[in-house]
């Protein structure tokens, strides 16, 4: 086991862990065409036979040749074969990739074709030229029995223990102090504890800047080879949350976890991270097992009640909201979550209920006055609507759901020119969110912009494929255009996977183009 000592990308340390797996090689190779990958496949394994295991980037599941998977890929094999026929950009990539992180490799490079021109001081490198792949099979078999051992990469640290043990040892004594002295801000702060989605600590400006600088000490110290222990890791990843890193705080969670797996709070903490990237099921599974530890954590449980109703599992979330409250009463975020959560249930007065009993308790949360404006806006009360959407902004400026909120409610007053500037602003925060997308399509159908009406429902449907208001949307944009038969499949759609837009359709405008249709009808007839 061991550190990925810089990331051959950007040039920093990695916060990964690595295991170097003997007799293997990663292999760089273009996916087509087909035939020559079967051929350089078979040469390769006919070389090696059964005793070294063969790895590429095309048989790994969702890996993306842009990512920090290909590398931890590359990484984790102890040696690399690269296929650079014709100069694929990406294989061209790993094995820069390879050689970056000083990995023995093959290039295997067709007659005839100019070769590339690597450093002159570069070792570990050997070329086979071939015409045929049937060519590579002996010199690749011969290469193989002459390769080094893998070694796995040394720290910095390291290197100075074995010449300078005395000055090691004065690195780590530093070290412990900054360990000391960074753990006890964060308690200060209160930010040792579980995370809540929706909350956040107020931590004064001094506080946040000695936890800033401190945390720069410890990076610098990791990138000395230090390795980081599971409670500092849990800290670092909290003071990252409340940062909004949420990328780095899940770095560090990740680190924790592996040191202590089964603590419930380094779980919810985790979980929290995920919710925060939008990995849902990462998030549920995370609060679940936090939950199996400890059942009757309220904060998880109030986690895993956003989660659920994220994946629009509402009953799920209710029950957790509820079972939170029973735990810790009139704790106003999770009464807002729940006013929420009944207002999707379509139960809106126990929906105002709570949301009013949320700003009783805590009168300028910025949560509370967004879930309540979506009270507001399912009961059509849309001036009600905007004004908590509008003090909810000024609380929480260029929060991207409340934007994108807000924007549906100026739509729904005619104020279109306004609906655009709250969705404008709210994807230029969330560029990939389908929602807004489809709410902002349906802003410039109303201002007869139709091709960018087009293009945002377009967009929205590829992010999220089976989005039944964007279905619905979409039908109605082509309605309007008198494209009566793809008007009526996506409409068709819209209904299969929401029962309501049958009833919106019966009195929607946009469907006077088509509503003497006889498919029409028969769509909109209540089965």
């Amino acid at each position: 086991m061991g550190f990925i000592a810089r990331c051959p990308l950007i040039g920093e340390r990695c916060d990964k862990t690595i295991t170097i797996q003997e007799k293997t090689f990663f292999l760089a190779e273009a996916e087509k065409p087909e035939e020559n990958k079967k051929r350089r496949r078979k040469a390769i394994n006919q070389a090696l036979g059964v005793v070294y295991i063969v790895r590429s980037a095309l048989d790994e599941r969702g890996i993306n040749a842009f990512t920090c998977k290909i590398c931890e890929l590359i990484q984790s094999c102890a040696y690399g074969i690269a296929d650079i026929t014709e100069r694929n950009p990406n294989v061209i990539l790993e094995l820069g990739m390879m050689l970056a992180l000083g990995k023995p490799a093959v290039i295997l490079q067709k007659r005839g074709e100019e070769g590339l021109n690597l450093p002159s001081d570069l070792n570990a490198i050997e070329v086979i030229p071939f015409d045929e792949y049937i060519d590579i099979i002996e010199p690749l078999h011969e290469i193989a029995k002459k390769l080094p051992s893998p070694v796995t990469p040394t720290s910095p640290i390291q290197d100075l223990e074995s010449i300078r043990p005395d000055l090691a040892k004065e690195f780590r004594g530093e070290l412990g102090k900054v360990v000391q002295e960074f753990r006890e801000a964060i308690e200060q702060a209160k930010l040792d504890t579980a995370v809540r989605e929706e909350k956040k600590k107020e931590v004064s400006p001094e506080l946040s800047e000695t936890i800033a600088r401190l945390g720069e000490k410890l990076e610098e110290m990791e990138r000395l080879g230090f390795a980081t222990d599971a409670q500092t890791a849990f800290y670092r990843g909290n003071s990252y949350f409340e940062q909004g890193k949420y990328d780095k705080a899940l770095a560090y969670y990740n680190r924790s976890v592996k040191l202590r797996p089964d603590a419930p709070d380094i779980l919810n903490n985790r979980g929290s991270a995920y919710f925060k990237l939008q990995s849902y099921k990462e998030a549920l599974a995370d609060y679940n097992r936090s939950l199996e530890l400890k059942p009757d954590n309220p904060d998880a449980l109030s986690n895993r009640g956003t989660t659920y109703a994220k994946l629009e599992r509402y009953e799920e979330a209710l029950a957790d909201y509820s079972r939170s409250l029973e735990l810790k009463p009139d704790d106003p975020g999770t009464l807002s979550n729940l006013g929420a959560t009944y207002s999707k249930l379509k139960r809106h007065k126990e929906a105002l209920a709570d949301c009013n009993r949320s700003l009783e308790l805590k009168p300028d949360n910025p949560d509370a006055l967004n879930n309540r404006g979506g009270v507001y806006f399912d009961l059509k009360r849309y001036e009600e609507a905007l004004a908590d959407y509008n003090r909810s902004l000024e609380l929480g400026p260029d929060d991207p759901a409340t934007l994108s909120n807000r924007g549906g409610a100026y739509f729904k007053l005619e104020r279109q020119k306004e609906a655009l500037a709250d969705n404008n602003r709210s994807l230029e925060l969330r560029p990939d969110d389908p929602g807004t997308l489809n709410n902002r399509g349906t802003v410039y159908s109303a201002l007869e912009r139709y091709d960018e009406a087009l293009a945002d429902y377009n967009r929205s449907l590829e992010l999220r494929p089976d989005y039944p208001d964007t279905f619905y949307n979409l039908a109605c944009l082509l309605s309007l255009q008198n494209k009566a038969d793809d008007a009526l499949i996506y409409l068709e759609k819209a209904i299969k996977g929401d029962e309501k837009c049958r009833q919106e359709a019966k009195d929607d405008k946009d469907f006077d183009n088509i509503r003497a249709d006889p498919r029409f009808k028969k769509l909109i007839e209540t089965s």
